[in-house]
């Protein structure tokens, strides 16, 4: 190697048909052979002798970066670049340097600079994707989509980012008719498949050909996390709770760090009837987490179902007294506290997105305030407010009930409310009492319990002695559906209203029903207790109105003479989402974007 660098001196390399012979017949095998620093060596003397040469530059700068010198490395490809800004390969490999350098500020500033000329470059698009994804910035990642998505020569990779794009956008029918294109083209990777599975799954697609999909990818990736998950949240969602197990099992002993991984697992044990297993992990959790509502109720009722009633105790006394804590000054006072507390409301950006493109459909336009247009920002926080609101109130009934007054106070119009639902009690057959997930829903059974209605309601909340209401609670969270069920038949024969969020979901496997485009949780079973035994049923919905709450209250569907049941539930599900889009009409306030049908809005 002296000896031929020796021949190569500088004027001898700056004769182009010398370089180009270089290149070919010794850079070129060495870094076939892995041998970086033979490569190295000669390419430095031929940017020596070439020292505008983009090309030389760009190869001694990707041998550099290979071989562990990723600062010199880059500088040379820098060079390289802002001597051919308009060579889209070398942008590439200035793109790439920045992303593997997990630099994504800068690389977001790259791609947008590159991003109307990307198109014409596989290679840059695809990165100029990765990059401007992982920054968060959508916009200008569906800019170059736009571009790309109705190609027919798309590479299997850049396929892959164009539908991830997609997919964050909530564009899942594009982007599975993307990554399907691609897998029939010889496509291999397993996030194509994953990414397929995924578009499906936002889209109600066959469970059997989701499961496929992300079996595939598994044979594939059997160390990926994400995709793990995935597919245990699918083996759930088909009742495979065994083998759900074990996939998250493997999910997270590849990633111990996970606490919503093993959250998951420990549900997967729970519906696996593992509760002794279940019970050890999340007892685990909640020591490591003390000041999380929802993972301390969910191991209270965990307790419960592996028979450990007095720990299951203790632990909720811990949560009513650290919760309690917490409600200073009067509910007025705790109310008004929120405006500051906005951005703790556990919505994601995808699922206001949803919202607030629902509510510009139904407004026929942007939504409106007393006929004024609202702004996006100040609609996202009324939002985020009502959320809140519905949370402090179920923390101020159960933790301070003694001050129930207080709450009470604020609810108006309760006797005009409830008016209907005694005529329907009166009919001796109880009343269902249905409701989605929207508005201040815990206040609905305050105000049943002010009026005197003889009622029942069902929630996740444990059933233990303390709890506030207690005797009129059917604990969803630690009782199987059937007990659910042969709890709602006794109740209703005894003349009860019992009150029922029928898009909730007491399992992954909860049935769904397609809305506005998605996929959510909706169950039958009230229509078929309405159809089969002719109990009367009413919607209840509570609304915020100048931080007042007040009631709606409709009359639902009965069966009509010679009606099948199909048609009659049909009709049923119509006359719920009708009242969800009235709901959605009386502000941002009362969405509640939590749970039942927002829980399947990602």
């Amino acid at each position: 190697m002296q000896d031929a660098l020796a021949l190569l001196t500088v004027p001898v390399a700056a004769v182009p048909r010398n370089r180009n012979q270089v290149r070919r017949l010794v850079v070129a095998p060495a870094m076939r052979a892995g041998e970086l620093d033979t490569a190295r060596i000669f390419l430095e003397r031929l940017v020596e002798a070439n020292p505008s040469s983009s090309d030389d530059l760009l190869t001694l700068g990707s041998v550099m970066m290979r071989s562990g010198r990723r600062d010199a490395g880059q500088a040379h490809i820098e060079q390289a670049g802002e001597l051919d800004p308009d060579n889209l390969a070398i942008a590439a490999v200035r793109l790439q340097a920045l992303v593997q350098a997990t630099d994504f500020d800068a690389a977001r500033t790259f791609a947008c600079r590159y991003a109307e000329r990307s198109p014409d470059h596989a290679r840059l698009a695809q990165l100029c994707l990765i990059a401007l994804t992982r920054a968060g910035d959508l916009d200008t990642g569906l800019v170059i989509v736009e571009r790309l998505q109705d190609r027919v020569d798309l590479t299997a990779d850049l396929a892959l980012e164009v539908a991830q794009v997609l997919q964050l956008a909530g564009r899942h029918q594009q982007a599975l008719a993307i990554g399907r294109k691609a897998l029939e083209q010889g496509g291999e990777s397993p996030r194509l498949h994953l990414v397929v599975a995924n578009a499906m799954l936002s889209l109600g697609g066959d469970d059997a050909e989701i499961l496929d999909h992300l079996r595939q990818a598994r044979d594939k990736a059997a160390k990926d996390v994400l995709l793990l998950r995935t597919l245990g949240e699918t083996l759930l969602r088909l009742r495979q709770n065994e083998e759900a197990v074990d996939v998250l099992r493997q999910a997270s002993e590849l990633a111990p760090d996970l606490r919503n991984l093993k959250m998951l697992l420990a549900r997967a044990l729970r519906l696996a009837r593992r509760y002794e297993g279940a019970a050890t992990l999340l007892r685990k959790l909640a020591q490591e987490d003390p000041h999380s509502p929802s993972l301390q109720r969910y191991t209270i009722s965990t307790l419960l179902q592996a028979g450990l009633k007095e720990e299951a105790q203790g632990h909720y006394a811990d949560l009513v007294g650290r919760k309690r804590a917490y409600l200073t000054g009067s509910f007025a006072e705790a109310l008004a506290r929120l405006d500051g507390n906005l951005a703790s409301a556990p919505i994601s950006k995808g699922r206001l997105d949803f919202a607030w493109s629902l509510a510009s459909r139904l407004a026929g336009g942007e939504p409106v305030d007393d006929g004024k247009p609202v702004d996006r920002d100040s609609w996202d926080n009324r939002a985020r407010w009502g959320c809140l609101a519905d949370l402090l109130l179920l923390d101020w009934l159960e933790c301070a009930p003694e001050r129930t007054g207080e709450v009470a106070a604020m609810l108006d119009g309760i006797d005009a409310a409830v008016a209907g639902i005694r005529e329907g009690l009166d009919r001796g057959k109880g009343a269902l009492l249905i409701s989605p997930h929207m508005g201040p829903m815990y206040a609905g059974p305050l105000a049943l319990h002010m009026a005197n209605i003889p009622m029942k309601w069902l929630a996740s909340a444990p059933k233990i002695a303390s709890f506030p209401h207690v005797g009129s609670l059917i604990s969803t969270s630690e009782h199987s559906e059937l007990e659910v069920t042969r709890e709602v038949m006794t109740s209703l024969r005894q003349g009860n209203a019992v009150v029922i969020a029928i898009d909730g979901a007491m399992s992954p496997s909860a049935p769904r029903v397609g809305w506005e485009g998605r996929q959510v949780t909706y169950s039958q079973f009230a229509a078929g207790l309405v159809y089969h035994l002719g109990v009367p049923s009413f919607i209840t919905i509570p609304y915020w109105q100048e931080r007042r709450v007040k009631f709606h209250v409709e009359a639902m569907p009965g069966k009509q003479e010679g009606q099948e049941f199909p048609a009659f539930a049909l009709a049923y599900q119509q006359a719920f989402f009708e009242e969800v889009e009235r709901q959605v009409l009386r502000g941002p306030e009362n969405l509640r974007l939590s749970g039942g049908i927002w829980r399947g809005i990602r």
